[in-house]
């Protein structure tokens, strides 16, 4: 027994002997992660990351907050420098998501609102490109809004207009990723998506939410311009279902007039949890 111990010893006292150890306890732990990805590590991951992104990320984002701040007084772009959105994320639950703004606000002559690519401004492309823009989404992972991986975010309206068997892409958070960066491509409808989605969903997995994560930055590396998201990009699901002639247009008023009604109640309970604390800060 003695020489067996010794003779262990020997072995990690050696270079090639530590790195075997390391890479052996390595597997054992990935081994477990994946075991548990479901119901514990995912969401242990996303803080974990979240934390350490939004700290190595900080000093770039002051950089580029105090830069487009200054772009902004000097332009007049946008009537606030972050913009807020609201989308259903898991079971439904409303959520507020909050990224830089990088679009003026202009519609045309018919009072429709122009295409993203003739309102936004040379400060948004910047922030687009680099990634800063969505930054304040980091945030969002760490209080469990988001995932780093998962579905792509929908409007209030389009969950209103979700039958139910493709409300399955709600049993998990949506993603700042999306499969579709493995799965997408330019021809992509909202079928396409909410099959995806609902694949993703069964089969979700630590090594699976590594790969499609790893897609994206190559994506972005490698400065692609294919649309992973098709046409769902530029239109909602609603408008969507509008055109394929699957809702008429007083449905599509109905799902908007849900969502309104929706985010109304939202931000009245946002004041009335908001009173008792000005209140507090008052006395």
């Amino acid at each position: 027994m003695n020489g067996m111990l010794a003779s262990a010893t020997d072995i990690l006292s050696t270079p090639w002997g530590m790195a075997v150890f390391i890479l052996l306890d390595v597997a054992v732990l990935l081994v477990v992660i994946a075991l548990n990805y479901r119901w514990l590590f995912k969401r242990l991951l996303d803080i974990l990351f979240s934390l350490i992104f939004l700290a190595v990320f900080l000093p770039f984002f002051l950089i580029f907050l105090a830069a487009d701040a200054i772009y902004n007084k000097v332009q007049n772009a946008y009537k606030t420098l972050f913009t807020s959105e609201f989308y259903c994320g898991k079971k439904g639950k409303l959520i507020r998501l909050t990224t830089f703004s990088t679009e003026r606000i202009v519609h045309d002559a018919e009072g429709n609102l122009l295409p993203q690519a003739q309102r936004e401004t040379r400060m948004g492309r910047i922030l687009r490109a680099c990634g800063m823009k969505y930054y304040p989404l980091l945030a969002a992972v760490f209080t469990g809004k988001l995932s780093f991986v998962g579905p792509r975010p929908l409007s209030p309206a389009d969950f209103a207009a979700m039958q139910e068997d493709d409300l399955v892409r709600y049993q998990v958070r949506p993603g700042l990723v999306s499969s579709l960066e493995s799965y997408g491509g330019d021809s992509l409808t909202y079928d396409d998506l909410l099959e995806e989605d609902a694949e993703y969903v069964r089969k979700r997995s630590l090594f699976r939410d590594i790969g499609f994560f790893v897609s994206k930055i190559v994506h972005r590396l490698r400065g692609e311009t294919i649309r992973r998201y098709g046409d769902c990009t530029e239109k909602s699901y609603v408008q969507w279902l509008l055109e394929q002639g699957h809702i008429d247009e007083e449905e599509a008023k109905e799902f908007a007039e849900t969502q309104r009604f929706r985010i109304e109640n939202f931000k009245k309970q946002e004041r009335e949890r908001n009173q008792p604390a000005n209140r507090s800060m008052l006395r």
